[in-house]
């Protein structure tokens, strides 16, 4: 794994869940973490700092709404002027605008949707990529989400569920070919690109009653928080690039064993299911499991 003491990184959708857990992750190498969320989350964003430099880390909250395009083309440039410029970027920010199914799925909510979802991951890269290419490193990792891919039927849930994220899902798949299309055009730069998503269902924040319903039904559909930050640390300090995986697979393929936050506690291996996670909720698909921009 590569080094990544004194590296700065921007993690968007940071103030809870799957972006939280991967900022105290990067935070325990050495990372300078910028975190972004939108206004309605400051408060969790000011207690992911807190966390983060409650064991020493180094911290700093930016507010940005992704959905709007002036905000958005910004916040590159008010992150880079946190810590210095940024070497990683963590396009974890999701958000679903509308819940409809594709049918009725007008013009409004299908921008609204792409905006946030893909857009700006897009914009956010291209802003800082320049930068990465000049310094011949750079990290782009983006959350995708399992509602990229149709389910096979009959539907692990409601159909009705499943139809009205084909929305969401949608702007995932596009982000999905985005990281690989990029990836393959910065081959050799030293900038990586990669996705990452959970296999079933993250345990974070928000729902611990599902968590604990399904503890019994489908354990095996349960991972860790910690899953999706290890996967994300593989992503970063690995030699990977272009790969798009969900969180088991990749440590899996890697050989990586599962650790704590703390990066060194460690707590088992890609086969670990949910009831060892420090957080106390889940999140289902990427429905749930990202902050909002």
């Amino acid at each position: 794994m590569t080094a990544l003491t004194g590296r700065v990184a921007l993690i968007t959708g940071a103030s809870r869940g799957i972006g939280r857990a991967i900022a105290q992750r990067l935070a325990a190498h050495g990372v300078a973490v910028v975190l972004s969320a939108s206004a309605r989350s400051a408060e969790g964003l000011e207690e992911s700092c807190r966390r983060i430099r409650a064991v020493g880390g180094k911290a700093k909250a930016v507010i940005a709404d992704l959905a709007d395009s002036d905000e958005c083309a910004a916040l590159g440039d008010r992150a880079g002027k946190v810590f210095g410029p940024i070497d990683i970027l963590v396009n974890n920010a999701a958000a679903i605008p509308a819940f409809a199914p594709p049918s009725r799925i007008d013009r409004a909510a299908r921008e609204a949707t792409f905006a946030v979802n893909f857009h700006a991951a897009v914009d956010l890269t291209q802003a800082l990529l320049p930068g990465m290419r000049e310094q011949g490193w750079g990290r782009v990792l983006n959350i995708s989400s399992e509602t990229a891919r149709q389910p096979p039927i009959p539907y692990p849930g409601s159909p009705a569920l499943v139809h009205k994220l084909a929305l969401y899902g949608a702007a995932k798949a596009a982000l999905e070919r985005y990281t690989q299309a990029l990836a393959a055009e910065l081959h050799g730069s030293g900038v990586h690109v990669n996705a990452i998503l959970p296999s079933k269902i993250a345990h974070t924040e928000g729902a611990d009653e599902v968590v604990r319903a399904l503890g019994d039904s489908r354990p095996e559909w349960v991972e860790p928080v910690e899953m999706m930050a290890e996967a994300a640390y593989c992503a970063i300090a690995g030699p990977v690039a272009g790969v798009v995986s969900t969180s088991r697979d990749l440590l899996q393929m890697l050989q990586q064993p599962l650790h704590a936050l703390d990066g060194t506690t460690p707590l088992g291996d890609a086969l670990m299911q949910g009831a060892g996670s420090t957080d106390s909720a889940h999140t289902r698909g990427a429905a749930d499991q990202q902050e909002t921009a």
